[in-house]
């Protein structure tokens, strides 16, 4: 098994943990699967590897949820961010290129803990629901996909600014997650990322990362709401500080 998967037993029982763990946050906070994966496991597996294996657990993960959250999303906002994203992918991966990434995802993450921070500290957020900025922040949440790939954490930031139901905004993350993932697959396969290697350690991780959505889902019920909001906001704060001293070090 190990040899399939070319890692030691330690980092393959690390792996499988981790993947766990990262479900169970998907289940219950629609976000931050890839993530938690890329903040755990990047120093054992490359992240060039790392990322189709992620791509491919979140679109299984976003399948297993979606017949949960497909009716409560807000289904408009979740078109127009993905419009708009189909712009800032393009643009991000172009400056990607040409600037020094690392600088690039600091300034993202820096940007994302500090209006996490002004949330938790119940500082409202000049954003509304409408189409131009739900449209701009796609762009920016593509962008920042192409230029440092936690897109995410920024549509999740969004959705938190608005002070939407939790209901309405894990299904609103879990469809966003889903068709993004599916366009970014399609890419990975005409780019040649979805290699055999990729394919059979998708295949070993999607079991325990599907336990562990379940188990995540299971707690997003009525009498856990009221701790949603901060757990996000204090998650997203977490990776991004991870993601900094990472970064640093």
């Amino acid at each position: 098994m190990t040899e399939l998967l070319q890692l030691t037993g330690f980092e393959a029982a690390l792996a499988l943990v981790a993947v766990f763990v990262a479900g169970v946050v998907r289940g219950f906070a629609g976000f931050a699967l890839s993530a938690l994966i890329m903040a755990s496991l990047a120093t054992v597996i490359p992240p060039v590897e790392l990322i189709p294996v992620c791509t491919m657990l979140e679109l299984a993960s976003a399948t297993l949820l979606l017949r949960g959250g497909f009716g409560a999303a807000n289904k408009r906002m979740a078109l127009t961010l993905q419009a708009g994203a189909l712009i800032g992918v393009p643009t991000g991966l172009y400056l990607t290129t040409t600037l020094d990434p690392e600088v690039s995802k600091v300034i993202a993450l820096a940007l994302v803990v500090g209006l996490a921070l002004l949330q938790l500290a119940r500082v409202r957020l000049p954003v509304t629901p409408s189409p131009v900025p739900t449209f701009v922040t796609g762009i920016a949440s593509g962008f920042v996909t192409g230029l440092a790939s936690i897109g995410g954490m920024v549509i999740a930031l969004y959705t938190l600014a608005l002070h939407m139901p939790p209901k309405t905004m894990r299904g609103s993350l879990i469809l966003i997650i889903f068709i993004g993932g599916s366009l970014t697959f399609l890419w990975q396969i005409l780019y040649g990322m979805i290699t055999p290697l990729a394919l059979t350690r998708f295949a070993v991780f999607v079991a325990p990362m599907l336990a562990g959505v379940l188990i995540g889902r299971a707690f997003f019920r009525p009498e856990y709401e009221r701790f949603y909001r901060p757990f996000c906001l204090t998650l997203l704060v977490g990776l991004g500080l991870f993601g900094l001293l990472r970064s640093a070090l």
